[in-house]
């Protein structure tokens, strides 16, 4: 059996294992943690699906739970900056010397698995059961929160018990794999509620809520669905953005609109689990406002204004442009890149109808849609097509605008923050 010598070498490694496995149920991944001596069944976790809005609802998750003076461990994907982001303890990043540490004691299983002429885990499985062997092997982890990868009911990360789950959303995006309609999309990802664990859901669409509450029943689990009709005074600009809910003031570092919806989660959460955690209204209160999340509407750079979004599909291309629209600010500008299985007609019309100037531009991942078909779907008077992403940062650094935004994909807002913030 071979192990890894460094961190360097098992990235590259398992970044060109097999992404995605057919699969009708858990068995593989359940017998990789039994080899592993169950990892996911150490901690306490919450576990978290949904369209949109995952990773922000992690962010400040955790971030109310460090406000109590918790240590938590987080799960997310994919990475803005390196691939380590993926794990974190009390959002900061494993280092190296960990996560070979956890690589190499999932590849010792190898061997049983060859033995047996049983299939490897796949990319995210790996990287997946990385993270429960290092939540398992911290002293003092007190929760953990567990972002899905994809859906829900297949995903590797539905192995866990959660103390509760999250549904944030559910939008039309990965069809493909998760099915063509919103009802089939949340069956998928109604396959993380768990018996008598509560459920917390951001459906506002009735008979999705219909089809989430009859779930919730065959499991015993009670579910809440945040009171959209009680947010009153919501304010959103470019310092933060404030809202009142139930008669409660707050306030989000994170910007725009639909960080309102997530928070609500949060906040229907800490109402489950106040008691037991003992969690302050104060707790509450800072780890909302003291939120930090990279790659959603993050301001990163001051001269020209320059704002990266990692919103990837018509709902989040959506939340955006509603933002931007409602800052009321002349000569805004995008700079645009979407990877090519999604639907790009729709999102190039709504960034049509909100910027003044819109440059199209390729991420270096071969997902990238080519600049040029992106270009020739838009119908705005005031476009560039710049294929090549240097050549398109140069230009936005040299002709100045009030605020640029690049957006469309992760993968850009990863590539754009590592470029400016060297």
């Amino acid at each position: 059996m071979n192990y890894f010598v460094d961190a360097k070498s098992f990235i590259e490694w398992v970044q060109s294992q097999k992404r995605f496995s057919k699969k009708t149920n858990l068995d593989n991944m359940k017998y990789f943690c039994k080899l592993l001596c169950n990892p996911e069944s150490s901690f306490k976790a919450i576990h978290v699906t949904g369209t949109n809005g995952k990773g922000s609802t992690v962010a400040m998750l955790t971030s109310v739970l460090m406000a109590k003076g918790y240590n938590v461990g987080t799960f997310t994907s994919p990475y803005i900056e390196c691939f380590n982001e993926r794990i974190a303890f009390n959002t900061k990043p494993i280092d190296d010397d960990d996560l070979l540490k956890m690589a190499n004691r999932v590849i010792e299983i190898y061997p049983i698995l060859e033995e047996n002429n049983f299939p490897k885990p796949t990319f995210f499985e790996f990287i997946t059961l990385c993270a429960f062997c290092y939540f398992k092997s911290l002293n003092n982890l007190d929760y953990a929160v567990i972002e899905v990868g994809m859906g829900g009911r297949l995903d590797s990360t539905n192995v866990i018990t959660p103390i509760v789950s999250i549904i944030t959303n559910v939008a039309l995006d990965h069809m493909q794999i998760l099915g063509n309609t919103k009802e089939a999309i949340l069956i998928e990802k109604l396959g993380i509620v768990k018996d008598n664990i509560p459920v917390v859901c951001g459906l506002k669409e009735e008979n999705l809520k219909m089809i989430a509450t009859n779930v919730a029943n065959i499991h015993n689990s009670q579910i809440v669905f945040p009171k959209y009709n009680e947010v009153k005074n919501v304010k959103c600009d470019l310092s933060d953005t404030c809202f009142t809910y139930q008669g409660q003031d707050y306030q989000l570092s994170l910007l725009g609109f639909h960080q309102v919806e997530n928070a609500l989660l949060v906040i229907e959460t800490y109402n489950l689990l106040k008691d037991d955690l003992k969690l302050s209204i104060q707790d509450l209160h800072n780890g909302l406002k003291n939120t930090k999340w990279v790659g959603r509407l993050e301001k990163i750079n001051d001269d020209p204004v320059i704002y990266i979004d990692g919103g990837h599909n018509i709902d989040g291309i959506s939340r955006i442009t509603e933002f931007v629209k409602s800052l009321n600010i002349p000569n805004v500008r995008a700079v645009i890149s979407i990877s090519h299985d999604k639907e790009l007609l729709p999102m190039i019309k709504m960034v049509d109808e909100t910027f003044d100037e819109i440059i199209f531009t390729s991420y270096t991942y071969a997902r990238s849609a080519k600049a040029e078909d992106l270009y020739n779907l838009s119908s705005s008077k005031n476009k560039k097509c710049i294929e090549n992403l240097d050549v398109a940062v140069k230009y936005v650094l040299t002709n100045k605008k009030p605020i640029t935004v690049f957006l469309g994909s992760l993968y850009l807002a990863s590539e754009i923050r590592n470029k400016l913030k060297k």
